[in-house]
Order: structure tokens, then sequence, then C-alpha cells
């Protein structure tokens, strides 16, 4: 696997450098390469359905929760309440989702599946699945697992990163 131009570089000034253990840098680049080759791909497969990671997202929330207020919906995708709002307006647009004021509070927005919604989610869904499993098609279940037990173990190491530099 070939990492990233931007990965490379970072590389080879470091080899020379000699002040870190250079495979171990090249393991975490190989991963963020790959995950970006994967968010690129989900990005352009995703796109057959004129939809964003985002706005895929969304329509999942939408079938979890059956109706959510705008501002959940914001809480949950991570993303500004303006970033939400532009998302919801070209869904509604696209006829994929309704939204109708809060019949105790006229200020907020419920927002729920249409049929339309309902039915590309679940085309999405099923094309969209198939194609994250065919990522892990070769690995044995031993694989699955011990990759797991790497990428909880890389997590925890950034989060007691994250952890130390609050407390700093």
């Amino acid at each position: 696997m070939q990492l990233e131009n931007r990965y490379l570089s970072f590389c080879n000034i470091l080899e020379k450098e000699k002040i870190v253990d250079l495979e171990k840098i090249k393991t975490c680049f190989t991963l963020l390469s790959v995950a970006n080759t994967i968010d690129s791909e989900c990005a352009k497969r995703l796109q057959e359905f004129q939809l964003s990671e985002s706005r895929l997202i969304i329509l999942v929330l939408l079938k979890e929760y059956q109706e959510l207020p705008l501002q959940d919906i914001a809480k949950l995708l991570g993303i500004t309440k303006a970033s939400t709002t532009t998302l919801i307006s070209s869904l509604v647009n696209d006829r994929l989702i309704s939204k109708r004021n809060d019949q105790n509070d006229r200020r907020i927005y419920q927002v729920s599946l249409t049929q339309a919604g309902t039915n590309l989610l679940a085309e999405t869904l099923k094309q969209h699945s198939l194609w994250i499993e065919k990522m892990t098609t070769n690995l044995s279940e031993k694989d699955i697992t011990t990759f797991k037990k790497v990428l909880q173990q890389i997590y925890k190491n950034v989060s007691k990163r994250e952890q130390l530099n609050e407390n700093n």
C-alpha cells in the first residue's frame, strides 16, 4: 500500500532526522491513508444517490428516532445548527424529509422522513452496507478481532494524549 504523498514527504524528513521509530509513524500514516481512501470512495458511492455522508446520517437518524428537532440532529451529527439547517433545507427541497413547527414551541422544527426518503434510505443502506462489508471480505474472524484490538489501543493512546493536553 502506497502512502499518500503528504505522508511520504513527512516520512522522508523523519528518516533523515532519525528521531523516531519510522515504522510506527508509517503505520499510523498508512491507517490515515486507508481512512482517506475509504472516505473518498464512500463519498463517490453516496453521490450516486445524491447524498453526502451528513445527509445520509440525517436520514438514518430520522429512521431510528422517527422525528427529531433540528437542534437534536445538530448535536447527534456534531455540527453547528447553521450547517444542520442547510442540510435539512436541501433534504426538504429534495422531498426526502419534511419539517413542521413543534406544537408546544413554534420556534422549534420537528423533522421526519417522507416516503421518498424512506425508500431512498432503504436502497442506499442495502448497497452501501454491502460495499462496507466487502472491505473486510478476506479477513478472518481472528484478523478482525485483532484489528479491532489494535484500533482500540490506538484510540486509547490518542485519548490519553488528549487528556494529558487538557490537563496541561
